[in-house]
């Protein structure tokens, strides 16, 4: 029997949330925030959506098993 901590797993999942967060935000509002010019910046939303999906990637095998 393992004691691993569901600690990484938590944490990966909720990171993979924030960038998906991110992802929608950078593709549907105008914005200056962290990059240059103010615009819709797609290749910020495509970046922080491929993030966030390989953080619930992550996530999955950092997750305890069940026996």
């Amino acid at each position: 029997m393992s004691s691993r901590s569901p600690l990484p797993a938590i944490l990966l999942a909720l990171l993979g949330v924030l960038f998906i967060a991110f992802a929608i935000f950078y593709a549907t509002t105008d914005t200056g925030l962290l990059a240059g010019a103010v615009a819709r910046h797609y290749k910020h939303a495509t970046v922080a959506a491929i993030l966030g999906i390989l953080c619930f990637v992550g996530a999955n095998f950092a997750r305890r098993r069940q026996a």
